[in-house]
């Protein structure tokens, strides 16, 4: 009678540490479904990451393309205005020598 009280008990602790077996190995499938989310986010914002970078590069160096032009533009406008006004002071001192003459 013993014997079958102690496989009684042995039984139904042999149960109860299947069932918490079987728990556990259900939290694990979970954490592994939870890591393999997290896993893919973290991809994909390492992608974006990289393609905002990528996009950043290219915006910087669209910048620079423009500056430089710009700044070539201003050289230009001011190379224009000085030669306009040597030309304005040459027509006037022509001016001023065509009245003298007179």
């Amino acid at each position: 009678m013993a014997l079958n009280v102690e496989l009684q008990q042995r039984q139904t602790e042999q149960e109860k540490l299947l069932a918490q077996r079987d728990d556990v190995s259900s939290q694990l499938q979970e954490v592994n479904r939870a890591n393999s989310r997290l896993l893919e986010q973290l991809t994909e914002l390492g992608q974006e990451k990289d393609k905002l970078q990528q996009e950043l590069e290219e915006t910087r160096k669209t910048a620079d393309k423009r500056k430089a032009m710009l700044d070539e533009l201003a050289i230009d406008v001011a190379q224009e205005k000085s030669r306009h006004k040597e030309e304005l002071s040459d027509a006037r001192l022509q001016h001023e020598k065509e009245r003298m003459l007179m």
